[in-house]
């Protein structure tokens, strides 16, 4: 996670429009429909929470995505002087009360600490062979498998073809941490919640776009035909915990979160429409090493990296005791399922394989989902019909 020659390809036009099919103008940054978004319904390379974002960002339309591009230095210059939130407060792991505080406050939390240098070290080893296998297969960075389709972004665990990265020991080690466990037990309310997904996300260098502000709403929202509730009068019902592997800073493209927005109802704006405090409303400056503990409902978003290093931050997924949502995924084998602590087994028995049953496509990143989609179903090709039956119905 240093700086490399990979990213910036001026070759790549802004917003990724030569991957996706033409936008028909009837397109928000809201996506009420979460997981019942259709796999179709839009044309391009991204996860299921991210399929509405598909305008791009209009700011950078006529951009040429060069570090000394004068917008791009421009903006560079800009996000120096204003990005991130002001009087941040960085919690220590040990002031449980204030992060859980804080957390149900802001709709999300930032703690020091939350890894060792082992740890840390060993997450950037990972990352880094994920990043190799991605630009081996997108060498321009031009695809973007995830954050709504945009160049030069991917999410791990929507570019892999077990959709979850739980095949990796390192990801893994994020489920049960001595520093994490027991702010989300204070979160929750309970130590009985689960683990359902492991991913993250990087941006290149060159990232010049922002991404539209959103919810990770892995939920179809509640059918109440009077309006009187929807998720957000709810308690927190998934909360993602991201691990950057860089120090954040105000250009590398820090995540951006809007304070107080995981129990509103307003829609969430454009970028065309959005504030400019939004924009430059940054989780930075913010150590490598930290952990992001988020509600998945807060508005966020990804935002440019006009540095010259890739931002990584691999993250993992919780849901709370009483919520269920069919993005759970038996994704995680029985064979690394017995490696983990008791309270990771525990918090990760619906994800869990069964003994000797292979998981799909483990260890397998591309950013292309045509190109994952024929890894799969080779992979099913190889299982006995009733095996391969039985994979279909889970999802």
């Amino acid at each position: 996670m240093t700086e490399n020659s990979i990213g910036w390809n001026a070759d790549v036009p802004p917003n990724g429009f030569h991957n996706r099919a033409a936008d028909d103008g009837a397109v928000t940054n809201d996506n009420p429909a979460g997981l019942a978004t259709g796999v179709g319904a839009v044309d391009i390379e991204t996860t299921p929470e991210h399929r509405n974002l598909v305008t791009g960002d209009p700011r950078c339309a006529d951009w040429t995505r060069a570090y000394d591009d004068p917008n791009v230095a421009a903006l560079r210059q800009r996000m120096i002087e204003a990005n991130g939130i002001g009087g941040l407060e960085v919690v220590d792991p040990s002031d449980v009360e204030r992060a859980t505080t804080l957390f149900h406050r802001d709709g999300f939390v930032a703690v020091a600490n939350a890894l060792t240098d082992d740890q840390l070290s060993q997450l950037r080893e990972a990352a880094d062979e994920v990043v190799a296998m991605l630009t081996e297969a997108d060498p321009q960075g031009a695809v973007g498998g995830g954050a709504g389709g945009l160049p030069h972004r991917y999410s791990f665990g929507g570019t892999s073809v077990s959709r979850h990265m739980f095949h990796r020991p390192e990801w893994c080690q994020l489920i049960d941490l001595a520093t994490t466990t027991p702010i989300l037990t204070a979160i929750f309310g309970s130590s009985d919640y689960i683990v359902y997904g492991s991913g993250g996300d990087l941006a290149l260098p060159g990232a010049i776009e922002y991404q539209g502000l959103h919810s990770d709403n892995v939920w179809t929202e509640l059918h109440d035909p009077v309006g009187g509730v929807s998720m957000r009068d709810l308690p927190v019902p998934v909360v993602h915990v991201n691990f950057p592997l860089v120090d954040l800073t105000p250009i590398n493209g820090p995540i951006r979160q809007i304070p107080g927005t995981h129990r509103s109802r307003a829609p969430i704006p454009t970028l065309a429409d959005e504030p400019e405090w939004m924009r430059f409303s940054t989780v930075c400056p913010l150590p490598a090493g930290s952990a992001i503990i988020r509600d998945a409902r807060c508005w966020h978003g990804g935002t440019p990296n006009l540095s010259r290093d890739v931002r990584a931050m691999p993250n993992v997924e919780f849901m709370a005791p009483w919520f269920r949502s069919e993005a759970l995924i038996r994704s995680m084998s029985y064979e690394t399922w017995e490696t983990l602590t008791p309270h990771a087994q525990r918090l990760s028995r619906y994800i869990v394989c069964d003994r000797g049953e292979l998981v799909i496509g483990a260890g397998i990143n591309h950013p292309r989902r045509a190109e994952r989609e024929r890894i799969k179903q080779e992979q099913l090709a190889e299982l006995s019909p009733s095996a391969a039956e039985a994979y279909r119905q889970r999802g």
